[in-house]
């Protein structure tokens, strides 16, 4: 199976899914990412540009990323952009790299390009439905929206609230996680920030818990295509 995660920033996908990530590469799936922002320029603790591509790289690797297609759209100023655009982007990636699974933003964050990539990835992810470009139409089977700290459990009560439906035992990927945030130089920060060390730690405590384990990711499930397997001679 190929899986795809598409994020906003470099890291996202760590923080939203890295040790989901690594459980389903362990499991044998090819894991592939798309980061609509790749220069993370309006960051103030951002390293300077060939150090951020290189602790980028190495991290993702890290939670079991073969590949990853890059974008340059402008930091926290995805509603700048023409939907249409963004949508394209989302959907290349998906022709690129095939993918049965999703993984996207949340539409409630506090972060605006998180918002805008959640929006342009469902609509990409109709594409195969549209008979475009030689997809499958049932390519897509499930597509899964994460939580990111400090932008997910940031946003105002009066938007989409996450609710989680799915959980992910990473009680053996964690902390292949935790060391890609480590590596990933300024991902973190200093405890009690909502993006600490700490934090990451507590709240996969606490999405495990919901499901009495010790450890999980939580996601909500927004797109679910079950295929009774057709009868063999069919």
């Amino acid at each position: 199976m190929n899986v795809l995660a598409v994020v906003a920033h470099p890291d996202d996908e760590l923080l939203g899914c890295g040790a989901t990530l690594r459980r389903l590469a362990n499991e044998g799936h090819d894991v592939y990412s798309v980061v609509l922002c790749s220069q993370a320029d309006a960051r103030h603790s951002r390293p300077e540009l060939e150090r951020l591509q290189q602790v980028a790289g190495e991290s993702s690797r890290m939670v079991g990323i073969k590949d990853t297609l890059n974008y340059d759209f402008p930091n926290i100023r995805f509603n700048t952009v023409p939907h249409l655009e963004m949508v394209k982007a989302v959907e290349d990636a998906i022709v690129r790299f095939r993918p049965e699974w999703i993984f996207a933003h949340h539409p409630g964050d506090l972060n605006v390009d998180h918002r805008v990539a959640y929006e342009a990835t469902m609509s990409a992810v109709r594409l195969p439905q549209r008979m475009s470009r030689g997809l499958d139409p049932s390519l897509i089977r499930k597509v899964f929206l994460f939580e990111v700290l400090s932008s997910t459990d940031w946003a105002m009560p009066i938007d989409t609230p996450f609710r989680p439906n799915a959980f992910f035992d990473v009680r053996a990927t964690f902390e292949d996680k935790m060391a890609a945030l480590e590596a990933f130089e300024g991902a973190l920060k200093p405890y009690p920030h909502s993006r600490s060390a700490e934090n990451v730690r507590h709240l996969a405590h606490v999405r495990g818990a919901q499901i009495g384990i010790e450890l999980a990711e939580a996601f909500s499930l927004v797109h679910d295509v079950y295929l009774q397997p057709q009868p063999r001679g069919a």
